[in-house]
């Protein structure tokens, strides 16, 4: 009797309550763009108008949500500055241009010409909800 007592408290005492956390991935607050170029005419482009064509935004009434939110342009660049290599542009959504979706972007400095076809970060804020 004593041996089938005491088996039930070592099963009792390896049992270990075990904390589950939760490991999802943190909250992505910003979406992808491409950058496909500036505005232009057939004989002038203006530099300090980018057109950005977001992901799954395919028409106009769906990129105004997009208008006012922040934009940023990241790179990496040889030197440190404030610890880091990379280094950012930033600017804001300003309107639509045209019917598919694709938005003008101004930033404080003009996005070099290197940056075409990269990818942005829009940003969900401000928030005008």
């Amino acid at each position: 009797m004593k041996g089938q007592a005491d088996q039930k408290k070592e099963a009792t005492k390896s049992v270990k309550k075990v904390k589950t956390t939760n490991k999802s991935a943190p909250v992505r607050l910003w979406v992808k763009a491409a950058f496909t170029g500036f505005r232009r005419s057939k004989v002038q482009q203006n530099e300090n108008q980018a057109l950005l064509k977001i992901q799954h935004v395919e028409d106009v009434a769906s990129s105004r949500f997009y208008w006012g939110k922040r934009v940023a342009y990241i790179y990496k660049a040889h030197t440190l500055q404030n610890n880091t290599k990379f280094r950012t542009i930033w600017g804001r959504i300003s309107k639509s241009h045209g019917a598919n979706g694709v938005v003008i972007a101004r930033f404080g400095r003009n996005l070099p010409p290197r940056a075409i076809g990269s990818t942005l970060r829009v940003f969900l804020y401000p928030n005008r909800a």
